[in-house]
C-alpha cells in the first residue's frame, strides 16, 4: 500500500510538472509566438447588484524576452475589493516549479502614474526577472467587488504573437439579474459555447499565434471576444440600471453631474465681465476656454466614486486644479454663467482611433472633454490641456464615436475627422550651397491639423530637447548644426510655424571636378514599411496628409548644375507624388515638391503596392544632381 501510495503520488507530481513543460506545447503554437497562453480561464459570479466574485487563472510560457510583459501578473483593486487570494509560481523549460510568490510577495503600488493628488486604484504586481528562457507563470487570483459596473470582457487571444492553449470562460448571475452579452470576431476560431437564461461558458483550444504586420488594424477589432454587461449595477456605493447609451447617459447625468455645476457667486460675476459686450457664443466660449487654461491645471483624482464624478465646480475654481472630469465640469459650468450650453462627454482617447461600441452599451471610454454646439456646428473644447487651442480634435480624440451627456439623456456622436489634406505642412525654405561643399539655409515650416500635434509642444521646450528634436528630424543630414529656431503658435487658426537656420558641413560629395547635390535638404522621407511576407491583415492608413515644399537653391560660384532634374509624377490610390526642379537665373534653382497620403483601409495584396510607393517617394527624395565647373570664357 504504501508503495503503491509513493507511485501514485511521484505519477501525479510527474503529470503536473510535464502539463507545463515546453515540449508538451502543440508545434503549431510555438510558430511565430513570443509567449503561449497555456491555460487561460475566468470564473465570474454575480450574486447581487452590488457583489461580483471572479476567480482568474492564468498559465502562460514565455519562449523569448520579447514575451516578458505577456506574463500579466497583476492585479488592480479599488478600496473595497476584497482580494483573497493572490498567487504566482515560476515553471522552468521542464515544468518543475524553480519559485513560489504569495500575496504578501507582491508589491502593492498606486495604479494610476505622475500627476495624481490622491487616488483609491492600487495594484499588486509581480516583480519576477527570468534566469533562462524558456520558463512558465502560473498566476491566480481570487477577489470580490462590488463595482459590477464593470463585468470583465473576454479576450480568447491576448496580444500580437501570443498563441492560446486553452481559454475557457464562465459567466454566472442570481436569476434576478438580467444582463446582456456579445460576441465579436468568432468568424473562423472554433470557439464552444452554451448558455441558459442566467449561465454562459466558453472554451477554446489551440488559437495560434497572429503575426503583428505593419500599418495592421487594431488588434481589438478582428480578435476574438465576448463583452457581458448588467442591465442593473453598482458603483462606488451608487447603483444604476442602463440596457442602451440613452439609459447609461442619463444615469451619469442623474447620479454623476447633476448639483455639481454650483459656483461661487463672485466667479459668475468675474466670467460675466470677461465677456461684458461680447454677443458671439464662439467668442465667449474661446474667453472662458482661455481663462481656465490660464488658471488652473490638470491634477489626477480617483478616490472611490470620485473616479467617476467629477469634483465640484466650486471646488476646482477654488483649488485651481481638477483632473479631467472636474475640469470639463468647471467649464462647463463657467460657460452656463455667460449664457452658452455645453456637454460633459466621455471618449476613449487613444492614438489609435477608438469609439464607444454603438450595440453594447457600458462603462466603457478612458477621458472626458467638453462639447459645445454652435450655429450647427459642435466645437470641442480639451479642457485639462493649457496649450490645445479651442476646437482642435488632436489625434487623441479624433473621428470617434463618444457619449455626449444631456439632461435627456445620453447621445452617441462622432467627433469630427481629420480630412488629409488638412493634416497640412508646408515649408518654404532657400539655402546657399558653398564650394568647400557646405550649405547653409533657412525655411519657414506651417503646420496644421495633426501636424500641428506633432509639433506645437515644441515651443515650451527647453533648448536641449529642441535641438535634439530636429537632429532627429533632419537626421539624414550630417555634420548638422542649429543655429536660430523661434516659433509661432496660432492658437486662433490652429497652425504652428517654425523658423529655422541650419548648416552643415561636407553636405555634397564631390567626384573629380564634379560636386554631388542632393536637392531636398528640409523634409526628406525615408520611411518604406517593412518587407512582410505572406501578409495577413488588410493595410490601414489612419490619417493621411499633405506635405508642400519650395526653396531656393543658391549654387555656388563658378558652378552650374550638367543638367536639371526631370519632373516626376505618381498619382495612384495611395496618394500623389510630385517634384520638379527650374531654373530661376544663372544661379538660382527652384525645388518644388507634393506628398499627398491618402488615408483609407486598403485589401492586404495592396501592401507591396503601398511600399512599391513608398520608395519611389525615398527615391524622389534622394536625387541629385551634378554641379560643374564653368567653362571660363
Amino acid at each position: 500500500m504504501r508503495f503503491f501510495a509513493l507511485t501514485f503520488f511521484i505519477f501525479f507530481s510527474n503529470f503536473f510538472h510535464a502539463q507545463y513543460s515546453v515540449k508538451s506545447i502543440p508545434e503549431n503554437l510555438l510558430t511565430g509566438a513570443d509567449a503561449v497562453l497555456r491555460k487561460h480561464t475566468m470564473d465570474v459570479v454575480v450574486l447581487a447588484q452590488d457583489k461580483m466574485e471572479i476567480r482568474y487563472h492564468r498559465v502562460v510560457t514565455v519562449l523569448n524576452e520579447d514575451g516578458d510583459d505577456k506574463v500579466d501578473a497583476y492585479a488592480y483593486y479599488e478600496k473595497n475589493d476584497k482580494i483573497s487570494t493572490l498567487e504566482a509560481i515560476v515553471y522552468n523549460a521542464n515544468g518543475n516549479e524553480i519559485k513560489k510568490f504569495k500575496k504578501k510577495d507582491f508589491l502593492d503600488q498606486s495604479a494610476i502614474s505622475g500627476g495624481t493628488l490622491y487616488s483609491d486604484s492600487r495594484v499588486m504586481f509581480l516583480n519576477y526577472t527570468p534566469i533562462q528562457y524558456p520558463y512558465t507563470i502560473e498566476f491566480i487570483q481570487e477577489y470580490t467587488t462590488p463595482n459590477t459596473a464593470f463585468t470583465p470582457t473576454w479576450p480568447f487571444l491576448d496580444d500580437y504573437n501570443v498563441s492560446t492553449e486553452l481559454s475557457e470562460f464562465d459567466f454566472r448571475a442570481d436569476e434576478r439579474i438580467q444582463f446582456r452579452y456579445q460576441e465579436q470576431n468568432f468568424d473562423g476560431y472554433q470557439i464552444s459555447s452554451s448558455s441558459t437564461s442566467n449561465e454562459l461558458h466558453y472554451k477554446a483550444k489551440n488559437i495560434e499565434a497572429i503575426k503583428s504586420e505593419p500599418m495592421s488594424p487594431s488588434f481589438r477589432d478582428f480578435a476574438p471576444h465576448v463583452k457581458v454587461g448588467l442591465n442593473k449595477f453598482h458603483l462606488e456605493g451608487v447603483d444604476g440600471a442602463a440596457s442602451n447609451w440613452n439609459e447609461l447617459g442619463q444615469w451619469i447625468y442623474d447620479q454623476l453631474i447633476i448639483g455639481r455645476d454650483k459656483l461661487d457667486p463672485n466667479t459668475i460675476i468675474k466670467v460675466q465681465n470677461l465677456v461684458k459686450g461680447v454677443e458671439d457664443d464662439y467668442e465667449k466660449t474661446r474667453l472662458i476656454y482661455e481663462y481656465v487654461q490660464a488658471n488652473t491645471r490638470y491634477i489626477n483624482v480617483k478616490l472611490g466614486i470620485g473616479g467617476w464624478m467629477p469634483m465640484s465646480a466650486e471646488e476646482v475654481d477654488r483649488v485651481k486644479y481638477g483632473d479631467c472630469k472636474g475640469l470639463t465640469n468647471y467649464t462647463k459650468a463657467l460657460l452656463s454663467a455667460v449664457g452658452v450650453n455645453s456637454y460633459y462627454t466621455v471618449v476613449y482617447g487613444d492614438e489609435q482611433i477608438r469609439s464607444l461600441d454603438n450595440d453594447f452599451a457600458s462603462m466603457q471610454g478612458n477621458h472626458v472633454f467638453l462639447n459645445v454646439p454652435i450655429n450647427g456646428e459642435d466645437i470641442w473644447l480639451e479642457c485639462t490641456s493649457q496649450t490645445v487651442p479651442m476646437n482642435h480634435l488632436g489625434t487623441f480624440t479624433d473621428n470617434r464615436y463618444v457619449l455626449k451627456i444631456t439632461p435627456e439623456g445620453g447621445q452617441l456622436v462622432k467627433t469630427r475627422e481629420s480630412l488629409d489634406e488638412g493634416n497640412y505642412q508646408k515649408t518654404t525654405g532657400e539655402y546657399t550651397v558653398n564650394s568647400d561643399q557646405s550649405i547653409k539655409g533657412k525655411a519657414v515650416i506651417v503646420s496644421s491639423g495633426t501636424q500641428y500635434d506633432q509639433k506645437y509642444w515644441l515651443k515650451d521646450q527647453p533648448k536641449k530637447e529642441q535641438e535634439d528634436f530636429y537632429k532627429r528630424y533632419f537626421g539624414y543630414i550630417n555634420n548638422l548644426t542649429l543655429e536660430e529656431v523661434s516659433f509661432q503658435n496660432n492658437k486662433n487658426e490652429v497652425e504652428f510655424v517654425e523658423n529655422v537656420s541650419i548648416k552643415a558641413g561636407n553636405y555634397l560629395s564631390s567626384a573629380n571636378d564634379q560636386l554631388i547635390l542632393i536637392l531636398n535638404v528640409f523634409n526628406r522621407n525615408l520611411r518604406v514599411p517593412s518587407k512582410v511576407r505572406n501578409r495577413q491583415k488588410d493595410v490601414v492608413i489612419s490619417r493621411g496628409y499633405l506635405d508642400e515644399d519650395e526653396y531656393l537653391i543658391h549654387l555656388p560660384e563658378g558652378f552650374e548644375p550638367e543638367e536639371l532634374m526631370k519632373p516626376k509624377r505618381i498619382d495612384n490610390k495611395f496618394g500623389t507624388y510630385e517634384v520638379a526642379l527650374e531654373k530661376v537665373d544663372s544661379n538660382t534653382l527652384r525645388y518644388k515638391r507634393k506628398l499627398l497620403v491618402k488615408s483609407g483601409n486598403y485589401p492586404k495584396e495592396d501592401y507591396e503596392k503601398y511600399r512599391d510607393f513608398r520608395k519611389k517617394v525615398v527615391r524622389g527624395d534622394n536625387t541629385k544632381i551634378l554641379l560643374n565647373k564653368k567653362n571660363k570664357t
